[in-house]
């Protein structure tokens, strides 16, 4: 069972004009400085006219920027509760997502803009003074973030003070933030991989330095000790191309005495990379986590790790007072993640869906499956079953299937995700033409029992199903499913990166679509 954890009843900030909040991307020379963030705070109530019996959440929707963190800031300190949406997401889609909040109110790019020219015109007209800031700490949801989840359609994660508090201990643990270092953000804030930067930032009265999420000239100078960059979060792929960037320009960074790690999380990652970073001097946290954990909930400096590397990395130990149980799923015997602890979520309760994902005692059902070494690590051996994680970003599984089913030319399609050096896990596209469907062709069913004890023979069935004619057709028709998925709404992340033309879907018995055998399908493909 997990220890409990003091949350203080109040968080204390040191608002002063000394301490340095945020280094700007786009210009070098503007800082925003604690004070300035105290003065947002107080006028916020006013400007927005939050001062409703029932409070507003204010939904933003806007790219990553000074603005965008300033006002987050801004909103957190003021006590207004918040949401930050997908950029990408289209109007209806961030209606549809949006529906079961009450009382909201919308904040776009140009909204957001208007709010900071309207505050940095007001900064100018005030005397800059040190200020004592405090923020009553509640039960309440301070903001809200969406993931995706059993149905792949966003699901509205509450984040609780309780939380924070609880990650921001274990950040501190391994980081040791303090006013005027800084943390370098390349992650987009409606990921909580990025929001969480912002916040435990504020509690530790340090910095913020931001970049575009390919900067890499930016990180260089991170880990030379520029803005006295502490450490840096990103995704696996980011990484990934960093090193590949690094390598091709015979660039070598230095490392600064104040920086501390690279937090790796949002995906799986390789031995090939951590060895690399490894061997320039880089020091990489290997971590774990997910929107409903508040970030990671676990983690491990690689410098710990046996060498040589192997695949697959651990992804950590569990952080203080957050315990986790591995229970083997009756049908498959899968190892399934359960996690009990500060950090975990507490639904709201009228969300059912995801109440659902706890049992009576408490525990939190991830979904991932996992299994643990006598050390304590944790290794994930796939991620929840009905989730993609390319490039750090959750891929909505049925969104991609709908938008290449809306192609004249498809019966039926199915994707998966496989492991990638670059993206830690691609979009791969299955698609049965409607031109290849005829009363010949029957659904192969295959279960997981009998590829173990009939490897051989299941291998010529999965072959069976693969178009192996028609090479034109299939060249054509994945160029126009991949001008269909850019001209759609689908952001890029989901665009499939592959395409396999098949005669039919493996399913099982109950005519379920039998996601392992795509898988094997995959490998016996590509390892021709």
């Amino acid at each position: 069972m997990s220890i409990s954890i003091d949350i203080p009843q109040e968080f204390q900030f040191s608002c002063s004009s000394d301490f340095i909040f945020l280094h700007a991307a786009s210009d070098e020379n503007q800082s925003i400085r604690y004070s300035d963030i105290a003065l947002y705070s107080q006028k916020l109530p006013n400007w927005l006219e939050a001062h409703q019996d029932e409070p507003y959440t204010y939904i933003l929707q806007s790219n990553n920027s000074a603005e965008l963190c300033c006002l987050v800031a801004g909103l957190f300190l003021s006590g207004i509760p918040f949401c930050i949406v997908d950029p990408t997401w289209t109007n209806s889609q961030v209606l549809e997502a949006t529906q079961e909040i009450p009382c909201k109110s919308f904040l776009n790019g140009r909204d957001i803009s208007a709010l900071h020219t309207q505050w940095l015109s007001l900064i100018l007209s005030q005397k800059q003074v040190t200020q004592e800031l405090s923020l009553i700490v509640n039960k309440t949801p301070f903001a809200f973030l969406f993931t995706s989840g059993s149905s792949s359609r966003p699901k509205r994660i509450p984040l609780r003070y309780s939380q924070l508090w609880a990650a921001y201990q274990a950040t501190q643990a391994h980081v040791q933030l303090s006013p005027n270092q800084s943390w370098g953000l390349c992650l987009p804030l409606h990921h909580i991989g990025a929001l969480s930067i912002v916040l435990k930032s504020l509690l530790s009265q340090s910095s913020i330095s931001l970049s575009s999420s390919s900067d890499v000239q930016r990180w260089n100078s991170w880990l030379n000790g520029w803005h006295h960059c502490r450490v840096i979060s990103m995704v696996p792929t980011q990484l990934h191309r960093w090193l590949e960037h690094n390598r091709t320009e015979n660039i070598s960074s230095h490392v600064s005495e104040v920086f501390r790690f690279i937090i790796l999380g949002g995906g799986p990652t390789n031995a090939h990379d951590i060895d690399e970073a490894s061997n320039l001097g880089w020091p990489i946290l290997l971590s774990y986590g997910m929107t409903e954990t508040f970030a990671h909930i676990c983690s491990i400096p690689a410098s710990k790790l046996p060498k040589p590397l192997k695949d697959p990395l651990p992804v950590g130990q569990m952080h203080p007072a957050q315990s986790i149980e591995l229970r083997y799923e009756q049908d498959t015997n899968d190892p399934i993640i359960w996690l009990m602890g500060t950090q975990i979520f507490s639904p709201e309760p009228s969300q059912n869906r995801l109440l659902e994902s706890f049992d009576e005692q408490g525990w939190f059902c991830t979904g991932d499956i996992g299994n643990l070494d006598e050390r304590g690590l944790l290794y994930i051996q796939a991620r929840r079953l009905d989730r993609i994680v390319s490039g750090g970003e959750n891929i909505a599984v049925d969104w991609v299937i709908e938008c290449l089913n809306q192609h004249p030319s498809i019966h039926d399609c199915a994707i998966i995700g496989v492991a990638d050096p670059k993206w830690g896990q691609k979009v791969v596209a299955f698609i049965v033409p409607i031109s290849t469907v005829s009363n010949s062709v029957t659904t192969p069913v295959i279960t997981s029992n009998s590829v173990s004890v009939q490897a051989v023979s299941i291998q010529k069935e999965l072959q069976s199903t693969l178009l192996h004619d028609n090479e034109e057709l299939q060249t054509k028709l994945t160029e126009e499913l991949l001008d269909q998925c850019r001209r759609s709404s689908l952001p890029a992340s989901h665009v499939p990166k592959e395409f396999l033309y098949l005669n039919s879907l493996p399913r099982t018995s109950l005519g379920k679509l039998n996601v392992p055998s795509l898988k094997s399908l995959y490998t016996l493909t590509r390892g021709k």
